[in-house]
């Protein structure tokens, strides 16, 4: 009995993923009234990295359609909320999670307010006042509606808002796959490229699913346990930031390019190599920040001392976190570094690289696939431990 309840409820999960992805799907085929192409618009998406930042961050502006906003601005809410919940301002961290959740809300509602009134104002998207409030609304309404989907997604689907991500991304690739492969067939050799890129996919999955479950092992011993016990491993993730960073940091990767697009071709933020500086040392700096959320070293000092655990060597409280501290920035450089790579050559690919734009947008896609389809497996796992471990004991009997 409790076998058959388990595979039901996993069975209504899925069923409650599929009709959101469904749901999905249909809002972002159906048109924005009044709204149309400019040449702005369509400047600002052949020529810069918007396109790519837009489906990889959940939204999708390469279509005029009612959820062309999508998740971005819960994306750049959720980062906000960590920021001030980190720096304890508003006393955010003294109220319950369902407060929490009202403010991150309020904060999804005011981005999504001001990512519509750029777009429809700054691209000129209607004709008139009356028509540009109409799609403000119906944009805003939009994004809304896929932020409670990824909600109810959450609670009762497969994945939450990540699943809603990745169908995006995995759709919106395909066109870019295509045109990938069709700049290297008009290249000398084709087979030799495509082999070559096949061979780059196929690495960079290798590569980037050993370097997620990479650590660096400290070492801790337990005054209550015996001498001769084993020391108790605790953990720091060489790529515990990257996660976070490709979701949220797509978001507010988006805004160089948007404030190139509003001063000009003229203006520095037009610049291709200066795009790519600005969003390699953000990636940097926000790969680190959610690095410290996964793994804060007070915290981690803390629970230490509290279960009478200790660093081999060093002192516990304040000595303790500072070692933590310093193991982790060091520990997290390389994750750091190689991601800001990796981000900057996927988001400014075409402009740098041309032809060869592939090499470095379809493994920016690989890697974002391998992470966010490790988080789905981990859950769908959990749903299905209780089945296994069941199956488990009927054999230890």
């Amino acid at each position: 009995m409790r076998k058959t309840s388990q595979l039901s409820n996993l069975r209504r999960r899925v069923a409650v993923t599929l009709l959101t992805l469904l749901v999905y799907m249909l809002g972002s085929s159906i048109p924005v009234p009044f709204a149309r192409f400019t040449k702005s618009f369509h400047h600002l998406l052949n020529n810069t990295p918007l396109s790519v930042v837009s489906f990889m961050s959940g939204a999708n502006f390469q279509k005029l359609s009612l959820f062309m906003i999508g998740l971005n601005p819960l994306m750049i809410a959720m980062l906000i909320m960590q920021l001030l919940m980190m720096m304890k301002l508003f006393s955010l961290d003294s109220l319950s999670m369902r407060q929490m959740m009202v403010v991150q809300q309020i904060i999804t509602l005011i981005l999504t307010l001001i990512q519509a009134i750029t777009l429809v104002v700054g691209l000129h998207l209607t004709s008139d006042v009356f028509q540009s409030i109409a799609v403000i609304i119906v944009l805003t309404a939009g994004s809304l509606f896929v932020v409670w989907m990824g909600y109810m997604n959450m609670e009762f689907g497969i994945g939450g808002t990540i699943t809603i991500v990745l169908f995006n991304m995995v759709t919106m690739s395909l066109p870019n796959l295509k045109k990938a492969v069709q700049g290297i067939s008009t290249l000398s050799h084709p087979l030799f490229w495509v082999i070559a890129l096949i061979l780059v996919g196929v690495l960079a999955i290798v590569f980037w699913n050993a370097f997620g479950h990479a650590y660096y092992p400290i070492k801790t011993i337990n005054t209550s346990m015996p001498s001769s016990a084993k020391p108790v491993i605790v953990p720091i993730g060489l790529n515990s930031g990257a996660m976070m960073t490709y979701m949220i940091g797509m978001a507010l990767l988006m805004f160089p390019t948007m404030i190139g697009s509003f001063l000009g071709r003229n203006s520095v933020f037009a610049n291709v190599y200066f795009d790519a500086i600005i969003s390699g040392v953000m990636a940097f700096i926000l790969f680190y920040f959610f690095a410290f959320m996964q793994f804060n070293p007070k915290e981690q000092a803390k629970q230490l001392r509290n279960s009478n655990n200790y660093v081999l060597g060093i002192r516990p409280g304040k000595p303790t976190q500072e070692y933590l501290k310093q193991k982790l920035l060091r520990v997290s450089f390389w994750g750091a570094l190689l991601n800001a790579i990796q981000l900057t050559l996927g988001l400014l690919g075409n402009q740098l690289l041309g032809k060869f734009a592939g090499f470095a947008v379809i493994p920016m896609n690989i890697v974002m696939l391998v992470m966010f389809m490790t988080g789905i497996k981990d859950q769908l796992l959990t749903l299905l431990f209780p089945s296994r471990y069941e199956k488990l004991m009927k054999k230890e009997g």
